[in-house]
């Protein structure tokens, strides 16, 4: 676990909170506006410092000049789903924690979902995933989803999601917000690092992260508030001074 706890040093900052930037979302909705010309995306975001961007394997191969810096990695092992598919019940593998060491990233990102039909097999990804990432020492981010839309911001669901991820083998959990009156119960529920996802563009995205941090969460791990945004660089320069108040650019 020693390669774990040395890789998860430059994902989690000394003050034990992280900023992450998830451009991922082309492997599911395709060139969508903000990361169709994804290299400048990344110069944009990484040109901010934050502590690590989500990319999937083929975009880190193809930008890897451009990384490596103060920004970690993490690689997306998860997904074989679009927008545009008939039938969606969980995410499949599409790489290996292996390929992601060879290709240079700091950490894996893999969805998991519960309460729907996809749970079973998808838990069952997310073992393995834990197991081939204790044997590298890699760090392990899951991802947890709510598939019954009913309950998709439900503390209750989203802590059973995330005790699940931990139990197999997760080092760090994004997760989506639940809500100031609830969301502590979510950070009760695990022993590791919980940060939050940002959900659909145009929500107070600022003042959400300074409710989840107050009540204990160690960061935010948003995507198309900040690639959507009008100024990329500066959207997450505000991120940092609000997670870890201080100023990197």
């Amino acid at each position: 676990m020693t390669g774990t706890k040395i890789r998860m040093k430059k994902i989690i900052s000394k003050d034990s909170k992280t900023v992450i930037v998830a451009l991922d979302h082309g492997q599911f909705q395709g060139p969508m506006e903000g990361i169709r010309d994804i290299r400048t995306t990344i110069k944009n975001v990484i040109g901010a410092k934050p502590d690590a961007i989500i990319l999937n394997p083929g975009v880190i191969q193809d930008n890897s000049d451009i990384l490596g810096g103060e920004t970690a990695v993490l690689c997306r092992i998860t997904g074989a789903s679009t927008n545009y598919s008939t039938q969606f019940d969980y995410h499949r593998i599409t790489t290996s924690v292996k390929n992601a060491m060879a290709i240079g990233a700091d950490g894996v990102v893999a969805m998991g979902f519960i309460g729907g039909n996809g749970e079973n097999s998808s838990l069952e990804i997310l073992g393995k995933i834990g197991e081939e990432c204790s044997e590298y020492g890699m760090p392990f981010i899951a991802e947890m989803l709510v598939q019954d839309q009913d309950h998709f911001t439900d503390a209750k669901y989203i802590s059973l999601g995330a005790r699940v991820a931990y139990e197999l083998g997760a080092n760090i959990l994004k997760v989506y917000y639940s809500g100031f009156d609830s969301f502590s119960q979510v950070i009760g529920s695990v022993p590791i690092p919980v940060v939050i996802a940002g959900g659909p563009k145009g929500k107070d995205s600022f003042e959400m992260a300074q409710e989840a941090l107050s009540l204990g969460a160690h960061g935010v791990a948003f995507g198309r508030n900040v690639f959507q945004s009008e100024d990329q660089k500066a959207y997450v320069e505000k991120l940092i001074r609000t997670v870890h108040g201080i100023s990197r650019g």
